[in-house]
């Protein structure tokens, strides 16, 4: 169990309160933070260039067209600023983050509750989902993909979210994919979502 990670028993109490009382909870667990570093890296080493990039103009633009050309507090300031915020967005924040999600299966439905999505965007990693609490019902589930990553991970997906990122220029849109992302187990969970709804159609 990775550090960190809720006990089965916690993990089902906070999934069953959200049942109907006919429902039968089949399987519950969540993602490996390790199954997530990947893309946590990617990002932040995105973010960290364009954020070297802005601390590199910054200053001369500052120090040059500024009424307060004669003074080098302002470049402190947004040396310090930008310092504090690659130190919040660092990789190993990340786990806290993942150890949120918490996935299930019924025997009526797939639940992602508190989950992350996929971008395939490089301006942040495990983009929260605007829906806390995702239902994905037999149809949803028979149709799944189930996209590899890299070397070592797969994930479910059942859906997907839109999500606009603001620029500059305007918007950019972004489908983030919502599913049982970052399982370890992800082979003995598919078999599951077979097994139980391969010939249900219980919405």
């Amino acid at each position: 169990m990775p550090d960190g990670c809720q006990s089965e028993e916690s993990l089902r109490s906070a999934i069953e309160s959200r049942l109907s009382r006919d429902e039968t909870l089949l399987w519950v667990g969540q993602p490996d933070p390790k199954q997530v570093s990947r893309e946590v890296r990617r990002a932040w080493v995105f973010q960290s260039v364009l954020i070297a990039l802005f601390a590199a103009v910054c200053p001369y633009l500052i120090l040059n067209l500024s009424p307060v050309a004669n003074t080098i507090l302002p470049a402190i300031v947004l040396g310090g600023s930008l310092i504090v915020y690659v130190a919040i967005v660092a990789p190993w924040r990340y786990p806290e983050r993942v150890l949120q999600a918490i996935y299930a299966v019924t025997d009526r439905r797939a639940i992602v509750y508190h989950g992350f999505g996929w971008s395939s965007l490089w301006l942040e990693a495990l983009p929260d989902l605007y829906n806390t609490l995702w239902s994905f019902g037999p149809r949803e589930i028979r149709a799944r993909r189930k996209i590899p990553r890299y070397d070592g991970r797969i994930d479910l997906v059942f859906s997907g979210e839109n999500h606009d990122h603001m620029t500059g220029k305007g918007q950019i849109p972004d489908r983030v994919q919502v599913g049982f992302l970052g399982l370890a187990n992800i082979e003995v969970v598919d078999q599951l979502l077979d097994k139980q709804f391969m010939y249900r159609d219980v919405e």
